[in-house]
């Protein structure tokens, strides 16, 4: 299932950036793990980074509470942060299979025929902020949501232009961390509601290009 690549990309993502994190050298390049763009607010901080490593990623945002003390040795208490991301669902660009050619044909097809076809997949993972000694992190997946944000056919708007509008679509949900009371702890139904008022403006701009 496309779900399943998805999710297993990003918590591969996740474990690889808490060993970097805790000092251990990995394959990937520190721009991978490091923010290019941090916003604080008053509960905490927003990172944006833009080098995650994996197949499907558009945008990539963390954000962090602010602590008093990490206790990283004990798993019972370890902190964890917010991992917004979103991730294009179309085949891989280099997939040049009979299937990966076949998807494309039936996506076409389907979007030919006024058929919804999701574009991008929305996910809100909580993550452990470290790794304890041992190794071991926690992760629980909080929020996800496929959504269809393809430029009208008759536009000839490129698929790049459905990836600039979910990079702004995962900014706007982002920077609402920075403005409830407590992200780490917001329901699902109320990440649903965010992202159903943050939707029309952004899809909106389809009209601009």
């Amino acid at each position: 299932m496309l779900f399943d690549r998805v999710l297993e990309d990003s918590l591969g993502y996740i474990r690889r950036k808490l060993w970097y994190d805790k000092g251990y050298s990995p394959e990937s390049a520190p721009k991978t793990f490091q923010p290019d763009q941090s916003v604080s607010g008053e509960s905490g901080v927003l990172h944006r980074l833009e080098g995650r490593d994996t197949p499907r990623a558009v945008r990539t945002w963390v954000y962090s509470p602010n602590r008093q003390k990490l206790n990283a040795a004990d798993p019972a208490s370890s902190p964890m942060d917010l991992h917004i991301y979103t991730d294009f669902l179309r085949p891989l660009p280099h997939n040049i299979t009979p299937m990966g050619i076949e998807q494309r044909a039936f996506r076409d097809n389907q979007r030919q025929h006024n058929i919804l076809v999701m574009t991008h997949r929305l996910q809100i993972l909580k993550a452990s902020h470290c790794v304890t000694a041992e190794g071991f992190y926690s992760w629980d997946m909080v929020f996800w949501q496929d959504i269809d944000l393809f430029p009208p056919l008759k536009s000839k708007l490129s698929s790049k232009t459905a990836d600039r509008l979910a990079m702004l679509l995962t900014d706007k949900v982002a920077f609402r961390c920075l403005e409830i009371d407590d992200p780490l702890e917001t329901e699902p139904e109320v990440w649903e509601k965010i992202v159903s008022e943050v939707m029309p403006p952004v899809l909106a701009k389809l009209l601009r290009f």
